[in-house]
């Protein structure tokens, strides 16, 4: 209450003592004002301390294991590496999924464990597993095993120009180590390379001073090394013996080979030492100079826009320290999109929030829609504290909740408002009116919200990563509608006490146009056709299920489709490439030149001026990049291109028809195996279409997979087609003679000394600076080049020397790059892209499945299956039909409580269905594809229209009570409650009205929500006015005839009893 009582309402509070926390509320003087204080200040603190971010977070929970083994096949690591730790594994507590990569050199192995899995315990689970495999070779590295932390994107940072490789890396450490300290969480670096130093042995000489490539690196591990050597003078003084060789230098200064006459053989006598990098790491290219890239990230508790601005203020501070000579260039900045989005949403929000209280005024006493229309904020504010308290984030998906919300809160409100105002109108005082209002309206406002929340909460129910992005929604609705319980029975009766005092405000001007136009509709059009309605029920319930009917034929039909989750328009672009084995670095190079020279024609071509299309474009040799799933390759025929274009609100060009011109404008390019252009995903991970073959030898996948390119390759708007299996080099294979055995040899002995002369023994690791360098000892890669391995010496366990060719005989196949498993089974993966424009994914799967991809694979003893986001597709439908059972279970069992009956319920949520009808026709009205979202729109939408139908037929239920008969009380109890259900149902539509107009493209995947419960719920409310009389009829005609046959079958029993 604010302000004094009038003489009415203090007459009546001096006769009646408060009863309850409503009359307590309600005269207070400042209670109710302090609820709202309490709500807003709550909301400021919230919004003040939660992040800001395009999604909410997201990920996997994932433990890796990485095993280095240099010189060995894909196939040598598949069978003596991953196979070993695979079986450890694999069947560790709450581990779903084990996937591993077997690749030239090396293995990976990634453990997925379950959704909420304590990965602490996980990650030691791992490493216990690890560390019980015994069986690995002697030869490969100690297992690292790692949890994989996630990290978001915040910008990313492009050093070049002409500069060594060493000069980048120095500038780009400083950076990096600057920025962290200025608060940034994480800096990574790419096309940074490891230090090594070189030993590089001339055979003949090794050959001529009796000395082995082992023997050089036993030498320079046994020299170079600090040591402590103890303590002196009963601990005053520390003793050191200092050796360690840090440079090239030193390190050919070690000797090697003593000689009993002075002057032994040192290192540099025998081979080249020189500072080099890891050739099979990353290199980066900005147009053919040398580049650095540094990816700057924010941690998931870190808020994006103000480590954005940490980002911007040093780099203001930098550039002019930088010389002239040096390129930065900064891009892929999405802390900008986030905040271009997230106003977007604000936008929408305000639009929505004009709109509703407009609606307010035009129904409600000004006065009254006031302090109505105030509880939407206050709501709203409490909404964003429980956000905060549940450890939500301000967000694409929560900012959309709460403007889904944002009609719907203000319905408790307009309930008790209007009531107490009709109760003033009757002759009550205003406080009396007031807390009357309030306590009337207590059961049917606390019922219809329970049944909205009831129909919110199964969405919690949804797992995996959609479960995470849209666990959001459910959360902001319950928070607001229980917020709006507290301001409806807290705050709003001491508000409308003051707001009913005095004569009541005459109406004039539009409302009183309005109010006049409103009730001769009411009494005329709207009174003839509830009575038609009612009259010729069966009818009417017969046209109710014919429209069911077409709406699902519109689906089914194919006229809507269903798209699970729209990719949001990309700005960032993708080239991958893969070439044949053979060329080096220098051939990937040139290719990847070609392909950003093509990128810039294609800017020409499609009308631009060079750089207002094509913002940024950085090369990258050795890697692929934009794979989600953690199955990117490396090697040195791979490559790839990182491309920024403009804004997509910014450009006419869409990102699929810039792809299209830039895969026209590639020259052919030499070696070429495989090529893909590919847009940034957003939203869930996963491939459009990804089809999943498994369970054969490697050979057996390749077929299969090259078979399911193929049909593919069939279908219109699919692109990018790849597998994860590409052919490698080919292999030399040697196997050891009789001879050989018969010399000393063995298969060990003679790989690890072909190894060590062409990959290179690891001597030393040692730490320099925060570099960890390491020492290789190898044969002279030139003179190597210009002899074959069959001229290769090996020494016997005897010490003599045997060309190669002597004791092994050589066979040559052609072997793969990589080899992928998945549980346990090797596996490839066929994955495309689809132009949402032309196609969907589940018709090109829908397409697979008619074409007999399952039998193909049975054909080559392969199991088959769909996986990336049509895997997610199914685990997330899984999951909603039981929340959906959920759902339909708790609204009955409220209802079933509220109406004090079991039958009752069956009436009122008879309604849900015909929610469809309207979603359906929305979609297809707007040009939009059914969604996922679209899916948990309709749970939603099911809630608010059993709030209609519950006002509706408690009216009926009351005018049957009070003597009406049930054609009269229903058709009254309809116009009664006209005003009531249109105003609840037009300002939930208001409120997301504007959204579905929204033209940005960074909001379309959301629009389609909107459209379910704009479109859904206007056209399910002329179901509620119109169909629900009418089952109510059906009911009654029901029981009636039900009563009818009870006394004819008991008149029947008389007269058969009767003498």
């Amino acid at each position: 209450m604010s302000g004094r009582l009038d003489p009415a309402s203090a007459a009546y509070a001096k006769a009646h003592p408060p009863r309850g926390l409503i009359g307590m509320f309600a005269r207070h003087p400042t209670a109710a004002n302090l609820v709202m204080a309490i709500m807003m200040v709550a909301g400021i603190a919230g919004l003040w301390r939660m992040n800001t971010q395009f999604f909410p977070d997201f990920g996997i929970d994932v433990v890796t294991v990485e095993v280095a083994w240099t010189g060995a096949s894909a196939d040598d690591v598949d069978l003596a590496v991953v196979q070993a730790i695979e079986s450890e594994v694999r069947f560790l507590d709450e581990v779903k999924r084990v996937r591993s990569t077997a690749r030239e050199g090396s293995a990976s192995i990634v453990v997925e464990f379950e959704t909420g899995a304590d990965m602490q315990a996980g990650l030691s689970n791992v490493d216990a597993a690890v560390a019980r495999v015994t069986t690995l070779p002697e030869d490969s590295e100690t297992p690292r095993v790692a949890r994989v932390v996630r990290y978001d994107t915040i910008a990313r940072v492009a050093l070049s120009g002409p500069y060594a490789e060493s000069g980048l890396r120095a500038f780009a450490k400083r950076i990096r180590d600057e920025m962290i300290a200025a608060g940034v969480d994480r800096v990574t670096l790419a096309g940074v390379r490891d230090p090594e130093i070189w030993v590089e042995a001339a055979p003949h000489r090794l050959r001529a001073l009796d000395i082995t490539l082992q023997d050089m690196a036993s030498a320079i591990a046994r020299s170079s090394q600090d040591t402590p050597s103890g303590e002196a003078g009963g601990g005053a003084r520390q003793i050191r013996s200092l050796g360690l060789a840090n440079t090239a230098g030193e390190i050919g200064r070690i000797e090697v080979k003593s000689s009993d006459r002075g002057g032994g053989v040192r290192i540099a006598d025998v081979a080249r030492v020189h500072e080099t990098f890891d050739e099979n790491q990353v290199t980066a290219l900005r147009y053919g100079e040398p580049a650095v890239e540094l990816i700057v990230q924010r941690a998931t508790t870190a808020d994006s826009l103000a480590t954005a601005r940490i980002l911007d203020d040093y780099l203001e501070t930098l550039r002019p320290t930088l010389p002239p000579k040096l390129r930065m260039e900064v891009y892929g900045v999405e802390s900008d999109l986030v905040e271009e989005r997230i106003w977007l949403l604000v936008k929408n929000g305000l639009g929505g929030l004009v709109i509703v209280v407009a609606v307010l005024f035009m129904f409600l006493n000004a006065r009254v829609a006031f302090w109505v229309g105030i509880g939407i904020p206050a709501s709203l504010m409490a909404a964003l504290a429980g956000m905060w308290l549940s450890g939500q984030s301000v967000n694409m998906i929560s900012l959309f909740g709460l403007i889904l919300v944002l009609g719907i809160v203000v319905d408790d409100a307009i309930v008790v408002g209007e009531h107490a105002e009709a109760l003033k109108r009757r002759g009550l005082s205003a406080l009396e009116a007031a807390e009357t209002g309030a306590r009337r309206m207590a059961a049917p406002v606390f019922s219809s919200t329970l049944t909205t929340i009831a129909a919110f909460l199964p969405l919690f129910v949804i797992g995996d990563i959609i479960g995470a992005i849209i666990g959001a929604i459910p959360m902001v609705v319950c928070v607001a509608l229980t917020a709006s319980l507290v301001e409806c029975f807290l705050a709003l009766p001491g508000h409308m006490t003051s707001a009913l005092q005095g004569p009541p405000t005459p109406e004039r001007g539009i409302r009183a146009s309005f109010n006049g136009w409103f009730d001769r509709m009411r009494e005329g059009a709207f009174r003839r056709l509830v009575g038609h309605a009612v009259a010729m029920r069966y009818v009417t319930v017969a046209a109710g299920l014919a429209a069911f009917i077409l709406a699902v034929g519109l689906v089914s039909g194919g006229r809507v489709a269903f798209n699970f989750f729209p990719s949001v328009e990309a700005d960032i672009a993708f080239a991958n490439i893969r070439l044949a084995p053979g060329g080096g670095r220098a051939a990937t190079e040139r290719a990847l030149s070609d392909i950003e020279a093509a990128a810039a024609r294609a800017e020409v071509e499609l009308g631009y001026a060079p750089g207002a299309l094509v913002v940024q474009a950085l090369a990258k040799v050795g890697t692929t990049i934009g794979r989600e799933d953690g199955t990117g390759a490396s090697g040195d025929e791979i490559g790839s291109v990182f491309l920024e274009l403009v804004p997509a609100d910014a450009r006419k060009t869409r990102t699929t028809a810039f792809l299209a011109a830039w895969e026209a404008a590639l020259p052919p390019i030499a070696g070429l195996e495989s090529m893909t252009l590919t847009p940034a995903q957003g939203g869930p991970p996963g491939r459009e279409i990804d089809i999943r073959l498994s369970g054969g030898d490697p050979a057996a996948l390749k077929r299969a997979a090259a078979k399911v390119r193929g049909l593919l390759a069939n279908y219109p708007g699919v692109g990018a087609i790849e597998d994860d299996l590409p052919y490698g080099k080919p292999e030399l294979i040697l196997e050891l003679t009789d001879k050989g055995r018969a010399l000393g040899f063995t298969t060990e002995s003679v790989a690890r000394e072909v190894r060590n002369a062409y990959a290179g023994a690891v001597a030393k690791r040692f730490a320099r600076g925060d570099d960890e360098v390491l020492v290789r000892v190898r044969m002279d890669e030139r003179m190597l080049a210009a002899s074959s391995v069959r001229d290769l010496y090996l020494r016997s366990p005897t010490g003599a020397e045997t060309p190669l060719s002597e004791v092994v005989t050589f066979r040559e196949k052609t072997g793969f790059a990589q080899i992928n498993r998945e549980d346990g089974a090797r596996r490839v993966a066929v994955t495309a892209e689809i132009d949402e424009t032309v196609t969907t994914s589940n018709a090109v799967l829908a397409a697979l499945r008619q074409d007999g991809v399952f039998e193909l694979a049975a054909a080559e003893g392969l199991h088959a299956r769909f996986a990336g986001k049509a895997e997610e597709q199914a685990d997330t439908f899984k999951d909603m039909g039981v929340g959906a059972i959920i759902g339909v279970i708790l609204m009955y069992i409220v209802l079933a409580w509220v109406f004090g009956s079991f039958a009752r319920p069956f009436a009122v949520m008879a309604i849900i269905p015909f929610g469809f009808v309207g979603a359906a026709l929305g979609h297809y009205v707007m040009g939009f594809d059914l969604t996922i979202l679209s899916m948990i729109a309709l749970l939603g939408l099911a809630g608010i229209l059993v709030n209609d139908s519950i006002v509706l037929i408690s009216t009926i239920d009351a005018r049957v009570k009070d003597g009406d008969d049930l054609a009269t009380a229903t058709t009254e109890g309809a116009i009664d409650r006209l005003r009531a259900v249109l105003l609840t149902s037009l300002t939930t539509i208001g409120g997301l009205a504007p959204m579905i107009f929204e033209t940005s493209l960074q909001a379309r995947f959301l629009i389609p929500m909107a459209v379910t419960i704009v479109f859904g719920l206007g056209v399910a409310t002329l179901f509620v006015l119109f169909l629900v009389p009418a089952l109510v009829m059906i009911g009654g005609d029901i029981k009636q005839a039900a009563r009818a046959t009870g006394r004819l079958a008991m008149g029947r029993r008389r007269q058969e009893q009767s003498p």
